[in-house]
């Protein structure tokens, strides 16, 4: 069923199991800046034993009609309808990077859609370099070797990079820079007390695009939120350190379904 209703919609995703399970919890996972639903490949498989997991494309994404967003609250919008679509029941909801500041703005905007978040390689105030957003537009390729360079701690296998490279040069400049836009002008640093669901924030040790400190800042903010700092990885933790990631997720729902249900 919802195979064909993702497709009818034209929403580009990854799913682990064919075939949803009324008995297992749901993991929507939502993509970074310039990125696609294969960036979650490390999770789309190897949690689908315990859970039903689903990671889309932003519009304008991969392969998701319409038109990239240069505004975090746009992106969440879009992703409520979604979900209120698709799902007869509240979903957890994962998001990595301008992923995570969707995520937040979703459970500030639709609460009533979610049993849980994950917030990943985030914070509360994505503030872009103006190098950046300048190099996007008119240096794209070797703007986004920088970036990426920046995203890796650097024991990361140089086979991440170039797959990270390759993803975020295909989505463009365009879809990118207005990616990087959206992150710039997300600030939430006031609202995060208003949110009242379960909550799991995870980082790399050695993030260089959105330090741990910005972990601690949502952690301190979410009432009640659990903090996990993954030692050693960069910015995409879920792929640096997939094993370590999982088994917090994994962790965190399971916690989680037990205290809903009690």
């Amino acid at each position: 069923m919802i195979l064909e209703e993702l497709k009818g919609l034209k929403i580009g995703f990854k799913m682990g199991p064919q075939q949803f399970s009324e008995k297992k919890p749901t993991l929507v996972m939502i993509h970074g800046a310039g990125g696609r639903s294969q960036t979650w490949q490390g999770q789309i498989h190897p949690l689908k034993d315990s859970l039903n997991t689903l990671a889309l494309d932003l519009p304008g994404h991969g392969k998701t009609v319409g038109q990239s967003k240069n505004r975090v609250d746009e992106y969440a919008h879009w992703l409520g309808e979604m979900l209120d679509v698709l799902f007869q029941e509240p979903v957890f909801l994962m998001g990595h990077s301008m992923g995570g500041a969707i995520v937040q703005e979703t459970a500030l905007l639709y609460p009533k859609l979610l049993k849980g978040i994950i917030l990943a390689g985030t914070g509360p105030r994505l503030q872009v370099a103006p190098m950046f957003l300048e190099g996007f537009l008119n240096r794209f390729e070797e703007t986004v070797d920088l970036i990426i360079s920046y995203g890796y701690s650097s024991g990361a296998e140089r086979s991440m990079l170039r797959e990270g490279e390759k993803l975020m040069k295909e989505a463009g400049a365009k879809v990118v820079h207005d990616d990087f836009v959206a992150c710039d002008r997300f600030d939430r640093r006031k609202d995060l007390g208003s949110i009242n669901l379960p909550c799991l924030i995870v980082c790399g040790e050695k993030d260089k695009l959105t330090p741990p400190a910005l972990s601690r800042i949502l952690h301190e903010s979410i009432r009640g939120s659990t903090l996990e700092v993954l030692p050693s990885a960069g910015h995409y933790a879920m792929i640096e350190s997939y094993k370590e990631f999982n088994q917090s997720v994994r962790n965190f729902i399971s916690e989680s379904q037990v205290l809903l249900t009690a």
